[in-house]
């Protein structure tokens, strides 16, 4: 599976364009970035630095990291893949 960083919000999150109907089969989706691998895990709590999975308001997956940026924290900006 492979989409892109539509864009990132203020807090450093990272919008994309995968819609949540292709992530109902997953249970810990791998993404693929420039700066690596990063395994994302269910939408829960998690320490600073992990990066759960959610499904924002839009359906598509965003990739947030507890009390920092993962745009910065992954080395990656819109348009990324």
């Amino acid at each position: 599976m492979t989409g892109t960083v539509v864009t990132v919000d203020h807090f450093g999150n990272l919008i994309t364009n995968i819609e949540a109907r292709y992530l109902e089969a997953l249970v810990h989706p791998v993404l693929a970035s420039p700066a690596g691998t990063c395994r994302c895990g269910a939408p829960t709590r998690r320490p600073a630095g992990r990066l759960p999975r959610l499904v924002n308001s839009f359906g598509v997956l965003e990739i947030a990291r507890a009390e920092r940026s993962a745009a910065e924290g992954l080395g990656l900006a819109r348009g990324h893949l």
